[in-house]
């Protein structure tokens, strides 16, 4: 009677404490999974950071609160049972048969957080105009309904929906992450812990991360929990972008490819001179190539922190950037460097600029070699490595090779999340598989004589659209929603000479580049994450103005580099340091 009467008080208790976040347990309502409900109270009268840290409170007390009724119920002789718990709910085959969705007569609508990106633009204004996700509501039954801000938005939606805890159902993630790690998104009642659901409704994704330990490392988290359906290439991708340079005007001024930063400032001094290019390099918005870090490569030097020999370092106080600013100031007085490079994307060269001859060497995707030159003009384009201070010097920086893409999550407010579980792995067959990545047969692809798949001319040679657009409204568009990711289908529209990007941008290493998948412990990931988003935004700002000059290297750097360091970069650092140390275990 007494174990009955505290077990009573404590359960009464956790009920005070709010909404748990840490219960492990499920109960079962109408044959369909409940989860316990996020902290809507929390959530409606704080915003952002502050409810995330009342919920890790709340978690500290269900902890205690849940291990002293742990003590008790040991000591009980009588079976402790959850109410309402049971077996998995029903499920029957319906539509192809392959995908098992819940026995329901309704018609089941799921939100999804899918942020629409350069590819899309001009071609689709939602995902529901794309002909896979139609094909998918086809085969599945399930509606999805997409919530899809612009990409320079997703992450300052993403904050707002979940401090108002009007969350979606499924989130993809392309830049937008929970401050805190996916860890902490299970503990505060965000997203779904998958784990439990591994053998069952995400067998085929569990198969394709179990098929390699390095899968299976970065898709675990420090807690031993899997919260997170990655995209996973079928085959690595080797580097897909880098520098490029106009080929036809190297031949007409009698140079040979750049290799040293000696021959780059020569080259865009004739491109300026004799071609009159009004940008004779085309640069990032804040004064480097991303994605690439090709230009600044050479100085062993990149924009963010990096993995020198086992050791985390932070690349814009090091003395190679520091070599890459004074050179890229050089260039800036000279003419060399687009004039208003600080409003270009962050990324890659506006087209119209290669195809009206205002630039001559840029960074950019290998698919789009072929694309500038059948703009005509007799444009002719080569990928070319990046430059070196002495010839012989080794590369350590590149665009890494792909093999795991961006994770997708279900939240604790999806009402059916069995349904979107399946959903999704489906994508892991092979007839799913084949349909994110290939379409529909005779329509978007044929086999060809050796029974491989390829797109047919709707995707490689679309009149009205490129194929990267054709794929964003044809396919499934790259880590937009899980699945095998296959991207040789690209091969079939690209010359085989551009294939070559991949060797010559591919001579250089990657082994300063950290892995993508780093698991940090505890509330160390939103201290990391606030430290580097303030220092990146300085960063940006004071790399712009060394460029044009408003800030001078002699009279500026040292500031600057301790600037950084009071913003808490070495913290950041030794965190960094040991998540990639424990992953490297």
């Amino acid at each position: 009677m007494f174990k009955k009467t505290v077990c009573s008080v404590l359960i009464f208790l956790l009920d005070l404490s709010g909404p748990s976040d840490s219960y492990g347990l499920e109960s079962i309502k109408e044959d369909r999974i409940e989860l316990p409900a996020p902290a809507v109270l929390i959530r409606s009268r704080y915003s952002g950071m502050e409810a995330i840290a009342i919920l890790r409170s709340k978690r500290i007390i269900n902890f205690i609160l849940i291990c002293f009724m742990t003590i008790m119920l040991s000591c009980s002789k009588e079976p402790f049972t959850v109410k309402g718990a049971m077996e998995p709910p029903e499920i029957i085959q319906r539509g192809t048969g392959i995908i098992m969705l819940p026995a329901t007569d309704e018609q089941i609508t799921l939100t999804v957080f899918a942020a629409l990106d350069s590819n899309h633009y001009g071609v689709i204004d939602d995902f529901n105009e794309n002909q896979f996700f139609q094909e998918l509501e086809k085969r599945t039954g399930v509606h999805l309904e997409f919530i899809s801000p612009p990409l320079e938005k997703e992450q300052e939606v993403y904050n707002e929906m979940i401090a108002s805890g009007d969350f979606a159902d499924i989130y993809t993630h392309d830049g937008n992450v929970y401050p805190d790690g996916w860890d902490a998104a299970v503990d505060d009642d965000i997203y779904l812990d998958l784990t439990p659901y591994l053998k069952t409704y995400l067998k085929d994704y569990n198969k394709a991360r179990l098929s390699n330990p390095v899968l299976e490392k970065q898709t675990t988290t420090a807690a031993g929990r899997v919260v997170c359906i990655y995209v996973f290439y079928t085959e690595p991708q080797p580097p897909w972008m880098g520098l490029q340079v106009r080929k036809d005007w190297l031949d007409d001024l009698g140079l040979d490819v750049p290799v040293t930063f000696d021959d780059w400032e020569k080259m865009l001094t004739l491109f300026k001179t004799e071609k009159k290019a009004y940008a004779p390099l085309s640069i990032g918005q804040h004064g480097f190539m991303s994605i690439s870090h090709a230009l600044s490569a050479g100085f062993h030097a990149m924009e963010t922190l990096m993995n020198v020999d086992g050791k985390v370092v932070y690349g814009p106080i090091t003395d190679g950037w520091k070599e890459y600013l004074r050179l890229l100031n050089r260039w800036y007085r000279n003419g060399l460097i687009d004039p208003d490079f600080m409003i270009n994307g962050a990324w890659q060269v506006d087209k119209q600029m290669v195809i009206n001859g205002e630039t001559g060497a840029w960074n950019a995707m290998y698919t789009l070699i072929s694309e500038y030159e059948r703009a005509g003009n007799g444009i002719k384009v080569i990928p070319v490595a990046s430059p070196v201070v002495n010839r012989g010097d080794k590369l350590h920086i590149r665009r890494e090779d792909s093999f795991i893409g961006h994770p997708v999550t279900i939240s604790t407010k999806c009402k059916y999340p069995d349904v979107a579980m399946q959903i999704i792995n489906y994508l892991y067959t092979e007839e799913g598989a084949l349909l994110s990545n290939y379409g529909i047969e005779n329509d978007t692809f044929v086999y060809d004589s050796n029974g491989k798949p390829v797109v047919t001319d709707k995707i490689r040679n679309n009149p009205k659209y490129s194929m990267p657009q054709a794929q964003a409204l044809y396919l499934m568009p790259p880590s937009k929603f899980g699945g095998l990711y296959d991207w040789t289908r690209e091969l079939s529209a690209v010359p085989e000479k551009d294939l070559v990007a991949f060797e010559v941008w591919g001579t250089a290493d990657d082994d300063y580049i950290l892995p993508e998948t780093l698991n940090f412990a505890g509330g160390e990931a939103i201290e990391r994450a606030s430290i580097l988003s303030a220092v990146t935004s300085y960063m940006n700002d004071c790399t712009v103005r060394f460029i044009v000059g408003d800030m001078k290297i002699e009279r500026d750097w040292d500031t600057y580099v301790q600037t950084i360091k009071e913003m808490g970069i070495d913290r950041a650092i030794e965190i960094t340091q040991k998540a990639l140390d424990l992953q490297n275990e």
